[in-house]
């Protein structure tokens, strides 16, 4: 069997590891257009903190690596065309105008996304930054390095963790977000105004449901024209307004889902039998809300190239559905989240209800805030949200990801022996105190 892989970010290195386990035999080639591997954008924002070595140190893998291990990889190769009829594909050495050719028995599309870009009208001698690859990287820190005030486009988890960096670098910082909440996509409302207070006792400026019409230079400063809002002017604009699925080279050869992502089926395979899509370029089952949807994450990018290797001769292993975990590890905040918010609760005909838990330190430090939405009816666990200062508080998403997975309700976990909470003024832990906020909500 001949296996071509097109990525070869963090779905794509996966899906060729787990197809050399499961295909001794077969013949794995990789083809991108950069010329290393698995770089890891994460890792610009720890770059961007200070921590200078973590961007050179976010691939956790190497070519050399992956060829040695039996994998045929083509890099600074750019595939030009996709023919999923004849099983073909055309591509070009960077560097050279040749077009070569090669076939597939099955192929793995893995091709990521790119930064979303903005529908406004904006003067070329702006300065525009973008985030995704080790260059922008690069060269926004440059910027950084003199700007005395910037705007940060975009108030989701990247905007947020990327302006708390900036501001503590000297830089007066606003982040400027279309809806009316931060992080609306994955907090209610009561953990976005906590969000947003935190932000603005840190100096953080928030400009909150405010369209920008336009982007103009005037004095050498770049001005941010808003709609019924006072322009603002700032040295230069970073753009977090989110990814787009880089589909275009099969998008009119498979069936497309959300925001043009492609449409997988629970094994990770397209509408087509021999064609897999996997990471930021498919989408991804939420079955909370019974939805395929666009959710670029890297941990579904890692498992979805597991499931797509696994599956390439036959349906064997059914991917999980995500629950939308994140842990957004910033200096001195926790920020966590799963499942799904009230709002998207509601509106997927729930009948949810929500508790907050706020829970002090004995020694005084900042509380841990956390918002569970579940099921009156049944009880059963729909989401999490967490905001604080205790550093662990993160692994609370994980054991109610796994909760939500198997469909399990508050009662279900409420004894579970989970350790002890020293430091707290309610030692009992998280699932405890919520089984008994609940059971109060519902006198």
């Amino acid at each position: 069997m001949k296996i071509v892989i097109v990525g070869s970010s963090h779905a794509g290195i996966c899906a060729a590891l787990r197809a050399l386990e499961e295909y001794p035999e077969a013949e794995i080639t990789l083809y991108d257009k950069r010329d290393q591997v698995s770089f890891v954008s994460q890792g610009i924002i720890s770059y961007l903190s200070g921590r200078k070595p973590t961007l050179f140190q976010s691939s956790y893998s190497s070519v050399h690596e992956l060829e040695k291990a039996g994998l045929d990889m083509r890099m600074k190769t750019v595939v030009e065309e996709i023919d999923i009829k004849s099983r073909r594909i055309v591509y070009h050495i960077l560097d050279s105008d040749e077009l070569l050719t090669d076939t597939y028995d099955k192929l793995i599309f893995a091709t990521g996304s790119y930064p979303s870009m903005p529908s406004i009208p904006f003067d070329k001698e702006s300065k525009l930054y973008f985030l995704k690859s080790m260059e922008d990287a690069i060269e926004t820190d440059e910027f950084l390095k003199n700007a005395k005030s910037i705007a940060v486009i975009g108030g989701g988890m990247t905007g947020v963790e990327l302006a708390r960096i900036t501001q503590s670098r000297g830089i007066q910082t606003t982040i400027i977000h279309r809806n009316k909440c931060l992080l609306n996509d994955y907090l209610d409302e009561p953990a976005s105004h906590l969000l947003e207070k935190q932000l603005n006792s840190e100096g953080i400026r928030t400009i909150l449901n405010a369209d920008v019409t336009s982007i103009t230079v005037e004095g050498g400063a770049t001005v941010i024209n808003m709609e019924a809002r006072e322009a603002l002017a700032v040295e230069g604009v970073i753009f977090t307004i989110g990814f787009r699925p880089n589909s275009y080279l099969l998008s009119n050869q498979v069936e497309l889902g959300d925001n043009g992502a492609i449409l997988v089926d629970e094994y990770m395979q397209t509408s087509h039998q021999d064609v897999f899509a996997v990471g930021d370029v498919s989408t991804t089952y939420v079955n909370l809300l019974d939805k395929n949807l666009y959710l670029p994450h890297a941990s579904d990018a890692v498992r979805d190239g597991e499931i797509a290797a696994i599956n390439l001769n036959g349906p064997r292993q059914k991917i999980n559905s995500t629950q939308g975990t994140y842990h957004v590890p910033m200096n001195n905040l926790v920020l966590a989240m799963t499942g799904i918010t009230m709002k998207q609760a509601v509106e997927s005909g729930y009948d949810a209800d929500a508790v907050h838990m706020l829970n002090q330190h004995l020694e005084g430090h900042s509380p841990s805030n956390i918002w569970m939405i579940y099921e009156r009816r049944t009880h059963k666990i729909l989401g999490l949200q967490c905001i604080g200062k205790t550093k662990d508080m993160a692994e609370y998403v994980n054991i109610v990801s796994l909760a939500i997975q198997q469909e399990l309700t508050i009662e279900d976990i409420e004894f579970t022996d989970f350790y002890f909470e020293h430091g707290y003024k309610d030692p009992r832990g998280f699932n405890r105190i919520l089984a008994r906020l609940m059971r109060e909500n519902e006198k």
